[in-house]
C-alpha cells in the first residue's frame, strides 16, 4: 500500500510551512516510522530541488521524487573497492524501482537509520549560562537566560535566524556532537553548518561587530551566507583560521595538530596566526595545515570523498585500514585492536552507507582487503584473512 496524498501533503508542509502546523499533530504523525522514512527522503531531495512547488502538480512531482529517491538509494548502495595492489571489485546492490519496494525493510532497522540521519539525535546544546539542552526529534523553541527564539526542528535542526540576545555583548552557545552523532544548524546570518560526530562548535547567538567568528574542533561542512563587509572566520585550536568569502567548504581537525580544509565552491583564505600569512584556496583544492611545522600544503582533490559524510556515506580512496578504522570508531563508538601492526597498512577503496550496521560494513571491507574482523561488543580486532 502506497503513501496517501495526505501523507505526501503533510510531509511537504513540515518542510515548507512548519511554523503554521500544530506541534502535537506533528509529533503524533512522526511517531509512525514509515512517516519518518518518507520525511527523511523528502528532506534530502527537497534540499536539491528548493524551487519546486509540490502543490503545483502533486502526482507528477511525487513521481519525480520517487525516481530521484531511488537513484539516490541505488547510488548510495553501490560499492566500489580495491586492494593495495590493483584488484578492483565492483558490486552493485540494486534495490527496486519504487519507494514501496523498500518500505518492507525490517522496522527496527528503519528506525535505527532514521535516528542517525534525521537531525535531532545525539547532540547537546550548551547555552551561555552553561545550561545543557539535549536535542532530540521534537519541534520546540529553546530559551535561556540570555538568549530567546532558538528553534529546534525535527528535520532541519537548530535555527538561529530568529534568535535574540538579552543585554549587551557577544553571547555564545556551543554544540557538542558525541560519537555516532550528526546535527545541522542555521546561524543567525543564514549560514548553514553540518556537524559530524565528535565535534564541538562554538558560535554567537547573534553576530555583531565587524567579523562573524566561530570556533571548531572536529569536523563540519559550511555553506556561508556571503557578506563582504563582515567576513566569516572559522578558528581552530591549532593556531590556524579560515577566512571565508561566501562559499561551501569542509573543515576537519580530528588529527591532532593538523587541520584539513577542502573548498567546494567560492573562495577561502587559510591564515596562520603565528606568521599572519594567508594562503588562498581555489575550488576543488585541499589545504592541510601542520601545527608542528607551521606550514600549509595545498593540493588538488575531489571534494566528494571529504564531504560525503554529510550525505550519509563513507568514501574511502586507497585509505589504510588504520585510517578507516579511526573513522569507523568515531561513528560506531568502537575500540580497535590489531593482531599485527602490519595490518594497519593494508588499503581499501569503496563507498559504503554510514547507516549500515558496523558488522555489515566490516564484512564488505574484509574480503577485498584480505583480512578478517572479529567483533565482540564495542571491540573490533583486526586479523589476517583466512
Amino acid at each position: 500500500m502506497g503513501y496517501t496524498d495526505e501523507d505526501i501533503e503533510f510531509a511537504n508542509l513540515i518542510l515548507t510551512d512548519r511554523g503554521n502546523l500544530d506541534d502535537a499533530k506533528v509529533e503524533v504523525w512522526m511517531k509512525d516510522p514509515e512517516h519518518v522514512m518518507l520525511l527523511k527522503e523528502f528532506a534530502t531531495v527537497y534540499q536539491k530541488r528548493m524551487n519546486i512547488d509540490f502543490n503545483r502538480d502533486k502526482k507528477e512531482e511525487f513521481a519525480r521524487l520517487e525516481n530521484t529517491i531511488q537513484e539516490r538509494k541505488s547510488r548510495r548502495m553501490t560499492l566500489r573497492w580495491s586492494v593495495a595492489a590493483s584488484v578492483i571489485l565492483f558490486i552493485g546492490l540494486f534495490v527496486g524501482r519504487m519507494v514501496n519496494e523498500w518500505r518492507n525493510l525490517d522496522e527496527m532497522r528503519m528506525l535505527a537509520e532514521t535516528e542517525r540521519i534525521v537531525p535531532g539525535v545525539k547532540a547537546e546544546l550548551i547555552l551561555s549560562t552553561g545550561e545543557r539542552v539535549v536535542l532530540n526529534q521534537q519541534c520546540v523553541s529553546i530559551e535561556g537566560v540570555n538568549e530567546t527564539g532558538i528553534q529546534n526542528d525535527s528535520v532541519t535542526g537548530l535555527n538561529y535566524t530568529t534568535a535574540k540576545v538579552q543585554g549587551e555583548g557577544m553571547i555564545y552557545n556551543t554544540m557538542r556532537i558525541p560519537v555516532g552523532g550528526f546535527y545541522q544548524l542555521a546561524l543567525s546570518d543564514g549560514s548553514k553548518v553540518w556537524l559530524n560526530s565528535m565535534t564541538e562548535f562554538r558560535f554567537p547567538v547573534a553576530f555583531t561587530g565587524e567579523e562573524r567568528k566561530v570556533y571548531l574542533t572536529g569536523e563540519a561542512y559550511f555553506e556561508v551566507a556571503p557578506n563582504s563587509k563582515h567576513p566569516f572566520i572559522v578558528v581552530t585550536e591549532e593556531g590556524m583560521e579560515v577566512k571565508v568569502y561566501g562559499t561551501e567548504f569542509n573543515m576537519n581537525t580530528y588529527q591532532h595538530g593538523v587541520v584539513q580544509t577542502v573548498l567546494v565552491s567560492g573562495k577561502v583564505g587559510i591564515r596562520v596566526n603565528a606568521t599572519g600569512k594567508e594562503v588562498m584556496l581555489a575550488p576543488r583544492q585541499m589545504a592541510e595545515y601542520s601545527e608542528k611545522t607551521g606550514m600549509v600544503r595545498v593540493e588538488d582533490t575531489d571534494p566528494y570523498r571529504y564531504i560525503a559524510w554529510k550525505d550519509g556515506e563513507f568514501v574511502f580512496e586507497r585509505e589504510t585500514i588504520e585510517e578507516i578504522m579511526e573513522r569507523l570508531g568515531r561513528w560506531y563508538d568502537v575500540k580497535v585492536f590489531y593482531e599485527n601492526e602490519s595490518l594497519k597498512q593494508k588499503r581499501f577503496t569503496g563507498v559504503i552507507s554510514r547507516y549500515e550496521d558496523i558488522e555489515q560494513v566490516l564484512r564488505l571491507i574484509e574480503g577485498p582487503a584480505t583480512l578478517r574482523f572479529e567483533v565482540k561488543g564495542n571491540v573490533v580486532t583486526v586479523k589476517y584473512g583466512q
